[in-house]
C-alpha cells in the first residue's frame, strides 16, 4: 500500500506543475519542518505534527511541550507567527494520544490567523490491510478567526483536520491528509495532501509531500541525516513560495534529551537581493524522556542484555549436546549389553548344536546296532575307517556352507572325536566353534 501511495505521489509531483504560491494562511510551524521543506506529513511525530497531519501524535510515549516563534518575508510584506502545543498519551487506551496547540500569523499587507485546535490520534491493527505495523489515524477539532487583510475583518469558524499514515518495516511510510475544513470561512482554504517518506537504517530520511490547496498544487521535497546517534541532525527541502516568492529551506536539530531544540532558515532562490526567505526557531521538552548519555548506557546495556542472552542461549544448548550426549552414551552401554547377552546366546546355541551332533551320533550306532540284533547278525563292531587320503600332509581344505570341524574329521580321518587337532591348527579362522564360510583351512596329519 505504501508503495502504491509512493508511486502516485511521484506521478503527481510529475504530472501536475505549480499553480501559484502559498499565502500567509498556508504557512505551518516547526524548524524541523521547516528545515525539511515542509516535507513533514508521512513523519509529523513531534508536537508540531499536529498541524502537518494530525495521526502522526498517535502512541507517542511521552508528555510533550513544544513552542516556536519564526519570520518570513514577501514582496507583500514580513509575516511574523508563533505556537505553542502540548500533547500527551492518553491513559485509557495505550495506544491513544490528546493535544492541543495555538498558531497565531500576522502578516504586514497581508493577513492575519489565529488557530486552535484539539487532536486525537491512535494506532490501530487492521486485520484486512497488509501492513507490518499499526496504521495511524487522528483528527483535529479546530477553531480559526481568519482576517483575509481586504478590509472584510476578521470572521471565526469551526473546521477539522484528518489523516493516516500506513508503516512498513523497511522504513517506508505514507500519509494522506484532509485539512484545513472550515465552516464560514473563505480562509483558510481546503487541502489535501498526499506524502511519502523513506528511513534507510535510522539515519537518513527522504520525504515527500504533494499538496492541492485551492488551485495551488505543489511538490515539496525534503531529506534528512543524522549523526553522533541523533545528536546532530541537519535538513534540507524546498521551502514555501510565499507570496509568490520561491525559497531553498535548510535546518539544523540538535537532541539534548529531553530537550530538543531545532532552527530553520530558507534562503530565496531569485537572489539574495529579494525580499523572501525566513527564519524559524523551536524548542520541545519530553517529560520522562532519557537523558542523550542515558540513551548510551540505555544502548549499551541493551546490548549486553543482547550478549547475555545469547550467552544463555550457548549454555542452554551446550547442557542440551551434553544430556543428549550422555543419553548417547546410555544407548551405547545398553547396546553393548545386549550385544554381549547375544555373544552368549550364540555360544549357548553353538555348545546345543555340538551336543546335537554328539547326540545324533550316538543315535545313530544304536540303531545300526538294533539293526544288527534283528536280524540275527553279531553286533557291529565300531571300526574307525580311515579315508585313504594322499600321503601329502597337512592338506587344505575349503569350508564349505553347513560342514562343522567334526564333518572334517570324518572326512580326513574317519573318527569326528578328532575335530580338535583342526581347531589347534586354525583357531585364527574358526569363529565360536564353527569355521567361517569359504576360509581355507590346514587340516594337519592324523594321530600316530
Amino acid at each position: 500500500m505504501t508503495r502504491r501511495v509512493s508511486a502516485l505521489l511521484l506521478a503527481l509531483a510529475l504530472a501536475v506543475p505549480d499553480a501559484g504560491a502559498v499565502a500567509f494562511n498556508d504557512v505551518l510551524p516547526g524548524a524541523r519542518a521547516m528545515g525539511m521543506g515542509t516535507a513533514y506529513s508521512a513523519i509529523a511525530d513531534d508536537a508540531f505534527g499536529l498541524f502537518y497531519n494530525p495521526a502522526g501524535s498517535a502512541n507517542t510515549p511521552y508528555v510533550q511541550g513544544a513552542g516556536t516563534v519564526g519570520r518570513m518575508l514577501s514582496p507583500r510584506g514580513p509575516l511574523s507567527f508563533a505556537t505553542g502545543a502540548y500533547m500527551r498519551p492518553y491513559e485509557p487506551i495505550n495506544t491513544a494520544t490528546v493535544g492541543a496547540a495555538y498558531h497565531l500569523e500576522r502578516q504586514r499587507g497581508g493577513g492575519d490567523i489565529d488557530s486552535l485546535l484539539c487532536n486525537y490520534a491512535q494506532e490501530l491493527k487492521i486485520l484486512r490491510l497488509p501492513l507490518s505495523k499499526p496504521l495511524k489515524l487522528g483528527a483535529n477539532v479546530k477553531i480559526v478567526n481568519s482576517d483575509a487583510g481586504d478590509g472584510s475583518g476578521g470572521k471565526f469558524g469551526l473546521g477539522f483536520d484528518a489523516g493516516v499514515i500506513a508503516r512498513s518495516n523497511t522504513g517506508l511510510s505514507a500519509g494522506l491528509v484532509l485539512s484545513d475544513f472550515v465552516t464560514a470561512l473563505a480562509y483558510p482554504r481546503p487541502g489535501i495532501t498526499l506524502a511519502t517518506a523513506y528511513t534507510w537504517d535510522r539515519r537518513f530520511t527522504l520525504a515527500g509531500d504533494f499538496r492541492v490547496r485551492g488551485g495551488l498544487a505543489e511538490f515539496y521535497p525534503g531529506v534528512e541525516t543524522s549523526f553522533h546517534q541523533g545528536l546532530l541532525r541537519l535538513r534540507a527541502g524546498k521551502g514555501l513560495r510565499l507570496d509568490g516568492e520561491g525559497t531553498l529551506a535548510f535546518g539544523l536539530g540538535l537532541n539534548f534529551s529531553p530537550m530538543v531544540l531545532d532552527i530553520a532558515m530558507s534562503l530565496p532562490t531569485a537572489g539574495l537581493n529579494r525580499s523572501g526567505g525566513g527564519y524559524q526557531a523551536s524548542f520541545s521538552y519530553r517529560f520522562g524522556a532519557p537523558s542523550y548519555t542515558g540513551q548510551f548506557v540505555g544502548q549499551a546495556a541493551a546490548k549486553a542484555e543482547a550478549l547475555r542472552g545469547d550467552l544463555l542461549n550457548l549454555e542452554q544448548k551446550r547442557k542440551t549436546m551434553a544430556q543428549q550426549a550422555g543419553m548417547a552414551e546410555s544407548d551405547k552401554a545398553a547396546a553393548e549389553s545386549q550385544l554381549r547377552v547375544l555373544e552368549k546366546r550364540v555360544a549357548e546355541a553353538q555348545d546345543e548344536y555340538r551336543a546335537l551332533l554328539k547326540r545324533n551320533d550316538e543315535l545313530e550306532y544304536r540303531a545300526a546296532e538294533k539293526a544288527a540284533a534283528l536280524i540275527g547278525r553279531p553286533k557291529p563292531v565300531e571300526v574307525k575307517v580311515r579315508k585313504i587320503s594322499p600321503p601329502a600332509w597337512p592338506k587344505r581344505h575349503a569350508v564349505k556352507a553347513g560342514e562343522t570341524l567334526r564333518t572334517m574329521a570324518k572326512e580326513y580321518y574317519g573318527d569326528p572325536n578328532q575335530w580338535e587337532r583342526i581347531y589347534d591348527a586354525n583357531q585364527d579362522k574358526v569363529e565360536r566353534g564353527l569355521p567361517a564360510e569359504g576360509a581355507i583351512l590346514v587340516i594337519p596329519a592324523p594321530n600316530p
